[in-house]
């Protein structure tokens, strides 16, 4: 769950500053403190090294004028705090105790406000986090009363903290109940609409970012399949798998076409699947390939020729899935083909019509509905390509407004297909791969748009995939 991180981000690309959202944090979480723990006088604040534990810095400086107040600061001493973070806890250096006061007597009638890991945790708490989850929830059972902020520290893991009431901001995190979260209170700290319907650099937070012992293979591998009418697909889809991190990618094309595939670059490992189509007895040799890979991408550059190969090849596939181009229309035509699978479809205005019968209206309301129904009636990720994407499971939205229009040349969707289809054999879910895939695709358009203004083309989007990884991750994740 990293919800917290990619609102933040992205509300401060909207123009609302990091620092801002944490004081009207601070604010929210006192007028909480007061309305549901008047009578406690003692407070103290749990604050860990990242946002959250900013929220609680804030908080503290205000009520400390009128409440006893101690902070705790987790994290190893020098660690490396953003400057907004550094600043709010210069404020409150004067009220810094030790962890230990946790275990203390004096704790009993106690509020301790659980800013120690938000929703931007990825892993189970360990070593000194877990120590002081752990020394939480202790104090609980001894008396004192617990409020966390914007999730309980570890969740959803199984160790956490278990408050009596969380103050969550804009809307509960998926998976928050009353039984892991005590009694939630939802505040609005002033995030920008903007930030949280449309896709921005706080996407970027979502991308699976290599561990340092990793080798090759543990950061996705993808097969795609397709071509035949035009080759050139799948060169696109492979090569921008490739630049958006995959590791391995396998390419599955008819024989005749091996050669010129191999050809654009060393990195492509071509193999044939049929004679001069692609070809149903080509299938059996494909899916050892496919059950080594994180993702399968089929359809991209594919024709008439291929639909009896695409609809087996479909109902075999039960790894995580992008549909595009010619797959798209085999798909509308036999839905149970999706069943049960972490699917995202790529599909233009017309493929949507090939894909559900049905015409999209030009007003942007009309399609996020349209998108939205379609999503949940068929249990896909529809990622609907336009001057406006939109992605939708069918329970969530986003939209897409990066891209220009020297992106209609011929093969960035392709690119596109290949991003996302990277990004799932990264472990990503659909969703969430498609939103980011949206994104970088988008803003790699932009970058070659500012370079070569309309006469862009594909090629030069794949070769700045790497350049949106290189600004836009944030260093140490």
């Amino acid at each position: 769950m990293i919800d917290s991180r990619i609102s933040d981000r992205n509300a401060e690309a909207a123009g609302v500053p990091l620092s801002t959202l944490m004081e009207t944090a601070g604010r929210c979480i006192v007028a909480t403190i007061d309305s549901e723990f008047g009578s406690m006088k003692h407070v103290v604040f749990v604050c860990g090294p990242g946002n959250n534990g900013g929220d609680g810095f804030a908080a503290a400086f205000i009520l400390s004028r009128r409440r006893d107040v101690s902070v705790i600061v987790a994290g190893k001493p020098g660690i490396q705090r953003k400057p907004d973070l550094d600043e709010k806890l210069d404020r409150v250096s004067g009220l810094v105790r030790e962890a230990s006061i946790l275990g203390s007597p004096e704790m009993k009638k106690t509020l301790i406000v659980d800013c120690l890991l938000g929703s931007g945790i990825n892993r189970q708490p360990s070593g000194e986090f877990l120590r002081i989850v752990r020394m939480i929830n202790e104090a609980r059972r001894n008396g004192s009363a617990v409020l966390s902020v914007d999730v309980p520290s570890g969740f959803p893991y199984e160790e956490r903290v278990n408050p009596d009431v969380t103050v969550t901001f804009m809307d509960a995190k998926s998976g928050m109940n009353e039984s892991n979260s005590g009694r939630i209170i939802t505040v609005d700290i002033g995030i920008p609409e903007r930030a949280m319907k449309y896709t921005g650099p706080g996407e970027m937070e979502l991308y699976p970012v290599p561990k340092s012992h990793s080798h090759k293979g543990n950061n996705g591998i993808v097969t795609v399949i397709g071509g035949g009418a035009f080759a050139g697909a799948v060169v696109f889809s492979s090569l921008a798998a490739y630049r958006a991190g995959a590791d391995l990618v396998y390419t599955f094309v008819p024989g005749t076409s091996v050669r010129t595939v191999a050809s654009f670059s060393p990195s492509i490992m071509a193999f044939p699947a049929g004679d001069t189509s692609l070809s149903p007895d080509s299938i059996d040799r494909i899916m050892p390939w496919i059950g080594r890979s994180g993702a399968a991408l089929v359809g991209p550059g594919t024709d008439a020729t291929s639909v009896d190969f695409t609809e087996r090849l479909l109902s075999r596939i039960s790894c995580p899935l992008v549909i595009d181009a010619g797959g798209i229309e085999v798909a509308g035509k036999n839905h149970d083909l999706l069943s049960g699978k972490d699917v995202v479809i790529t599909p233009h205005a017309r493929e949507f019509t090939m894909l559900t019968g049905k015409h999209l209206e030009e007003d942007l309301d009309s399609r996020k509905e349209s998108v939205i129904e379609w999503a949940s009636r068929l249990g896909v990720t529809i990622l609907l390509k336009g001057a406006v994407d939109i992605i939708s499971d069918g329970r969530r939205v986003r939209l897409n407004d990066t891209g220009n229009p020297g992106m209609t040349v011929g093969g960035t969707g392709d690119v596109l297909a290949g991003i996302v289809a990277a990004l799932m054999s990264k472990g990503l879910g659909g969703y969430n791969a498609a939103r980011l895939g949206a994104y970088m695709n988008g803003c790699a358009g932009d970058l070659c748009f500012g370079r070569k203004s309309y006469g862009l083309v594909a090629n030069d989007v794949i070769e700045a995939i790497p350049e949106v990884l290189t600004a836009q991750l944030e260093d140490g994740r």
